[in-house]
């Protein structure tokens, strides 16, 4: 069996008094922003099974969540029908 490594005085800190190496990297070089907070309302109506199925499969293929592929399918329906 292998003999365990000492530890060191360097290794071991008492609770409360631990501090990071002098040349220690930071994780993030500055605090990102926080988002700006958008008021939300609910918009709940039903679909057929097979539309809200094609509608999840768009939005999984193109990366986006459910209202934001809404969002962009009635902008473009009110550019596109002058709204």
């Amino acid at each position: 069996m292998k003999k365990p490594a000492a530890l060191s005085a360097g290794l071991v800190a008492v609770k409360g008094t631990a501090a990071p190496v002098a040349d220690m990297p930071a994780r993030s070089p500055a605090v990102a922003a926080p988002k700006p907070k958008i008021e939300s309302t609910p918009l709940n109506f039903k679909l057929p099974d097979e539309v809200v199925q094609r509608f999840k499969d768009r939005a999984r293929a193109e990366r986006v969540k459910l209202n934001e592929l809404f969002i962009r399918a009635f902008d473009e329906y009110c550019e596109k029908h002058g709204g």
